[in-house]
């Protein structure tokens, strides 16, 4: 019987229907196991394909492109009935760097980037490809770090006209926008105990939402709250606002 441990290593490889069969490690990991961790040929690791299964494996053969043989599959996740999404306004700089990775260890499962109208510059496309690649790579290094078995999802980037009007869908969703200019809702002032399969955060910019764009989300369903009198920085609210949400929900 597998039995998983804090000390087993534990990889990324592309997803594989056949349990049985031998996979090969990408370059990257391929490099971490071979060159940095130094592991040996028939040693057993941990290896995962970012969808919710995790496999116990034993390397097989070493070098640039490191081949595991996949043992047998002791993890199978379907997943969370309650869906939690974050829509993130532009941050500049590694901002949001940090709050990508940061979602992706507190469970995040979409993440949603939007610019509004305090957004401070836009992307060409070239450049949000290439910031695409970077949060793979920092949304991989997070669950390997956090024991996260399925990856946050990105979605494409959006405008807040476009998110804040989006209608209720077929499955109930419970839509919170938070804003440093609510007098008193809280979030321990809601009930979480309840049915909804998609809980939705949105946080803003560093210079926030306007008051225009507030009334706005709240004219579609979006319901306003504060994260307290402390007026935090962007990814410090974003980060807070997750982590008080997932304690509510599991408490």
């Amino acid at each position: 019987m597998w039995k998983s441990g804090a000390t087993m290593n534990r990889f990324f490889f592309e997803p594989a229907g056949d349990a049985s069969s031998t996979v090969t490690l990408d370059k990257e990991e391929s490099h971490h196991l071979a060159n940095v961790l130094r592991l040996p040929v028939g040693m057993e690791v941990e290896l995962f394909d970012g969808t919710g299964n995790l496999y116990a494996g034993r390397i097989k053969t070493t070098g640039k492109r490191v081949t595991v043989r996949l043992l047998e599959r002791v993890v199978s996740d379907s997943g969370k009935k309650t869906a939690l999404w974050v829509y993130q306004g532009d941050l500049k700089g590694k901002k949001m760097d940090l709050v990508v990775q940061k979602c992706t260890e507190l469970g995040v499962d979409y993440f949603v980037p939007f610019t509004s109208g305090r957004s401070q510059g836009r992307l060409e496309r070239e450049r949000w490809e290439r910031k695409n690649e970077r949060w793979e790579k920092i949304i991989k290094s997070a669950c390997k770090q956090s024991g996260r078995l399925r990856f946050m999802e990105v979605m494409e980037k959006q405008t807040l006209e476009h998110i804040s009007a989006f209608a209720r869908e077929t499955e109930p969703a419970r839509k919170i926008l938070f804003w440093e200019n609510e007098p008193a809702r809280r979030l321990s002032d809601f009930d979480w105990h309840f049915p909804e399969h998609r809980i939705c955060l949105m946080l803003g910019t560093e210079g926030g939402f306007s008051v225009q764009e507030a009334k706005a989300a709240q004219s579609h369903g979006w319901q306003v709250v504060s994260l307290g009198r402390q007026i935090l920085r962007a990814e410090t609210a974003t980060i807070a606002a997750v982590s008080i949400v997932q304690y509510l929900l599991e408490s």
